[in-house]
């Protein structure tokens, strides 16, 4: 295995790509450190420490590596970001303007991401202004106006400069810098779970056995999301042949495939961030704290909310992105057919009940490995049990698989050894 990667840094430009991704990953990093100024580092420390936070700024918090936590330049993350991106996949697929623009190829996809980033920055400065505010009404500041500002000004710069070191790392680097940047503020928190763990058992509060089925799930679960990440049903698409004067063309066949995950980890993170605002509520407004025990994270309301939006959003984001339609009709005017199905809207209803049956399984996979972890961790009572499953460890396993993916591209090309075949680094067979 130490072969394989040491022959990562023979391809000159690889390691130039490689290293230029670590250099990123340390500035990140290093941002997440620096506070803002004026905020009580001490009580702001209470604060989440005493499980006051909850709700929306904890989903937040995940993203951010704990940033959020410490209120430094980078507590708002990449998540306006990603928000601006998500509405604006919406959108181009409900408003016609945005759609023809994005068929218009490379220019049109310009003005889609220059859009985007205008929203980035209004997104920024309204969640920034509204976490200033929050942190003024809770008392973690003794600062007025002037925090206010220096406030927004500073949280709404850091998410426009990791915005950019995001784009620099996709366009110098391995893998898509945005996610890249989402699964490092995950993976650092790691260590602080296993170390909350190890507190646990070694006080005796919980038993060893408990560390024993953490690895173990953890494995397995890894493997499962592989599987599933890259699990896809390829349905034949057989092409006719015709004859142009003395040559003949087609009578081919190709593969449409369709993934068992069409969203990835988006439903999750809808169905997580729409539940999270109910939640909020409840805790900040006096008049609804009576409910919050009712639905509050890991009880059964919760739960069977959080299983529904998961398969709601499913089929939802897939009727955007995936038409049986679009695709039968181009199959259709390549000439091309599904053998034993009739082209037209026989070729689009049968490769609709095929997406039907595949999403269904992917939705209850999502939905396994949402709950897993409120299960696990109530018979445990161990908060490190959240790092299996749940939209977290789905990140670091797609961003994970998509980076080796390109890395593997990159060796492919230039006819180095494979690090995903047989013998490689992931040890797939051909």
């Amino acid at each position: 295995m130490w072969e394989k990667i040491t022959q990562l840094f023979r391809v000159p430009e690889l390691r130039k790509r490689i290293l230029f991704t670590l250099g990123a990953i340390i500035v990140f990093r290093l941002g997440t450190h620096i506070p803002v100024p004026g905020v009580d580092p001490a009580a702001l420390k209470n604060f989440f420490s005493g499980g006051q936070s909850g709700g929306i700024l904890d989903f937040l918090n995940m993203f951010t590596g704990g940033a959020l936590q410490r209120f430094s330049l980078f507590a708002l993350g990449v998540t306006p970001y990603i928000n601006a991106s998500i509405i604006f996949s919406l959108l181009t697929a409900v408003v016609p303007k945005l759609k023809e623009m994005q068929e218009q190829g490379r220019e049109g996809r310009r003005k889609i991401t220059a859009y985007t980033r205008w929203a980035t920055l209004g997104l920024a400065v309204i969640q920034a202004g509204t976490i200033s505010a929050l942190v003024i009404s809770w008392g973690l500041t003794k600062g007025g106006i002037w925090f206010y500002i220096v406030s927004i000004v500073s949280l709404t710069t850091g998410t426009l400069f990791l915005m950019w070191l995001g784009e620099r790392m996709t366009e110098n680097g391995i893998g898509n810098g945005i996610s890249m940047l989402i699964m490092i503020g995950i993976l650092s928190r790691f260590p602080s779970q296993l170390q909350a763990m190890f507190n646990s058992i070694s006080a005796g509060s919980v038993s060893p056995i408990w560390a024993i089925v953490f690895v173990g799930m953890l494995v397995v679960v890894i493997a499962a999301m592989t599987m599933v990440q890259q699990g896809q049903r390829k349905i034949l698409i057989q092409y006719a042949k015709r004859t142009s004067g003395r040559r003949t063309y087609g009578g081919h066949t190709s593969h449409l495939p369709i993934r068992v995950n069409q969203g990835g980890v988006i439903p999750i993170i809808f169905a997580s961030a729409l539940l999270t605002l109910p939640i909020t509520l409840t805790q900040w407004l006096p008049a609804l704290q009576g409910i919050y025990a009712y639905i509050k994270e890991g009880s059964l309301a919760y739960i069977m909310a959080y299983v529904l939006l998961i398969f709601f959003f499913t089929f939802f984001y897939s009727s955007i992105v995936f038409d049986p339609e679009d695709v039968a009709k181009n199959v259709r005017e390549a000439g091309g057919f599904v053998p034993g199905v009739r082209p037209g809207k026989p070729t689009s209803e049968y490769i609709s009940g095929v997406l039907n049956r595949i999403l269904l399984l992917g939705a209850v996979f999502l939905a396994a490995i949402a709950v897993l972890p409120y299960l696990l961790s109530a018979a445990s009572g161990l908060t490190s049990m959240f790092f299996i499953g749940g939209t977290s460890l789905l990140i670091v396993v797609g961003v994970g698989i998509d980076t080796l993916m390109q890395i593997e591209a990159h060796l492919v090309m230039r006819h180095y050894e494979s690090l995903t075949k047989a013998g490689g680094l992931l040890g797939r067979r051909r």
